[in-house]
């Protein structure tokens, strides 16, 4: 018998929506000591079958319709109580967010003691709390248990989640994508630990994703869903390689390879060099040590016109201060930074004004960059009227715009919240080019997107690019992407650059050890997405 089993599971949506249902006649299973992959895009319904299982769907999305057995019992007519006792002790779900799961007012071993006082474990926290950090692999267990969720990375508030969800040592451990906004490397990290944990433990793991890297890395058996329905599951080896359904195909089309194509050498004159650029961080003060943090040092590169350079590498590792310094967000010590011989970094405000039309940026969270108080039409506007293009002129443009980043130009008058994140992220980039900027820096542009959303930007990019004869500095931790869009690349690690050179060479034959260990973690890297 099936450890849960899901059938004809049915959940409505509120009414208005652009269906009825948020999930329809959906049914699946997840055995004891097995991985089952749910994959989709945003909206698919994979975090909604999730919650159900849960039992923690909103009130505004009523089952309708199936039944969810878990260990032989229906979940769907068990009480409120008889609910609350099973989450935690059977039942364990690690949240995508750790930052908005965890209560940023209570330090970690606090938290961790809370699940175990709740289920009647309190007695054994003082020896249980250490244990369960170091089980997922958390350096200095003491000091993270007295540490609050800021003081932590985005990696460890990761593994602090999955040590609470295995406090009680589940039966079913339900992953919601737990490892989409990390680090190529502590993806690989967590991963690693959940496959670990669920052979030692003999779990049952239903995880939740848009990668099909972490598909091919972790999964036994792999559901895909569409718009609410399961259109496809089977075996992960046999789903991965053959295929069979038309939007199975498409998301697995959609993947970057990571196979870099050797390009032609781009030897045109150089638009930025920057040389000796040092930006640094001073932390704590008052009753703790002040600390000096090295953000960007021995950081050289120049990127030449028409040329795309990637700067790869994990958070914290200096690639978003440096471009912030090319664009005077942030102000370096020292060093030069000189767009067509001319230095930016010591002019004045006033004399910075006509270089912010040649140099634009795209940012990794189009929602924050975008003023949600204005038409999208006004936000594309916004720039060239600032510098004295007539508004009718400057709208006209962004109709343009819109249309040059296969967006309906009706949407002028509608504001960024009704739209998609890969919609939001075409808005952005239509802001940026209304300057009609000579060099674009992309942060992060495709990172939190669905990957056939991400295949629909990065194709943008690319034909914009190929089209308006822009340089651009591209931004990523996805060497999968670096692998599709850049020309050359530039790896940073701790703020200096340790590695560069042609995109194709560097995958080829790294020759530093932290460009091996990137490379070395990519999702699925064995896995050769089957040419369809």
């Amino acid at each position: 018998m099936s450890l849960l089993r899901v059938e004809g599971l049915t959940v409505a949506l509120p009414p208005g929506g652009d269906r009825p249902h948020a999930v329809e006649d959906v049914s699946f299973h997840v055995d004891a000591g097995e991985i089952l992959c749910v994959v989709g895009e945003s909206g698919s319904g994979k975090s909604i079958s999730a919650n159900a299982v849960m039992g923690l769907l909103p009130k505004g999305l009523p089952v309708r319709r199936g039944s969810i057995t878990f260990e032989g019992r229906n979940l769907l007519s068990l009480a409120p109580e008889a609910m609350r006792k099973l989450r935690g002790e059977r039942l364990a779900m690690i949240f995508q967010e750790p930052m908005t799961a965890l209560n940023p007012l209570m330090r970690v071993g606090d938290q961790i003691a809370e699940v175990l006082r709740v289920h009647g474990s309190g007695a054994d926290a003082a020896r249980r709390v250490p244990e369960l950090l170091a089980a997922v692999n958390l350096p200095d267990p003491a000091a993270i248990a007295r540490s609050h969720p800021f003081r932590l990375s985005g990696g460890q508030r990761q593994r602090v989640m999955i040590a609470m969800a295995l406090a009680l040592e589940p039966a079913l451990l339900i992953a919601d994508e737990p490892t989409t906004a990390l680090d190529v490397t502590t993806q690989m990290q967590i991963l690693r630990l959940i496959r670990e944990i669920q052979s030692r433990r003999g779990m049952g793991v239903l995880f939740i994703t848009h990668d099909f890297g972490v598909v091919a890395e972790i999964a036994d058996r792999v559901a895909v869903m569409q718009r609410g329905r399961i259109v496809e599951q089977g075996p992960a080896e046999e789903l991965l390689n053959r295929p069979q359904h038309p939007y199975t195909r498409a998301l697995i089309a959609a993947v970057p390879h990571g196979a870099a194509e050797a390009r032609a050498v781009i030897a045109t004159a150089p638009v930025l060099e920057l040389r000796g650029v040092e930006k640094t961080y001073r932390r704590g003060g008052f009753f703790g040590a002040r600390a000096v943090v090295r953000a960007v040092h021995d950081a050289d590169f120049t990127l030449r016109r028409g040329e795309t350079l990637g700067l790869v590498g994990e958070s914290g590792s200096g690639k978003s201060t440096l471009a912030r310094c090319v664009v005077k967000l942030v102000e370096p010590e020292q060093g030069t930074i000189a767009y067509h011989g001319t230095d930016l970094r010591p002019l004045s405000r006033a004399a910075w004004k006509p270089y912010r039309q040649r140099i634009q940026m795209v940012f990794q969270d189009p929602y924050a960059s975008l003023n949600p108080r204005r038409t999208v039409g006004d936000t594309i506007a916004e720039g060239p009227v600032t510098h004295g293009e007539p508004r009718g002129k400057a709208l006209e443009r962004a109709r343009e715009l819109l249309r040059l980043v296969q967006l309906d130009p009706g949407a002028m008058d509608r504001y960024p919240h009704e739209f998609s994140g890969g919609q939001r992220q075409r808005i952005g980039i239509a802001r940026a080019l209304a300057m009609e900027p000579e060099l674009l820096i992309a942060d992060e542009p495709v990172s939190a997107l669905d990957v056939s959303v991400q295949a629909q930007v990065l194709a943008l990019l690319a034909e914009i690019r190929a089209r308006l004869g822009l340089t651009m500095l591209f931004i990523t931790h996805d060497l999968r992407v670096a692998a599709q869009i850049c020309d050359r690349v530039a790896v940073m690690q701790r703020g200096a650059i340790v590695e560069q050179g042609p995109t194709s060479e560097v995958f080829a034959a790294p020759q530093h050890p932290y460009t091996r260990q990137l490379l070395d973690s990519i999702p699925g890297r064995g896995w050769t997405p089957p040419a369809l």
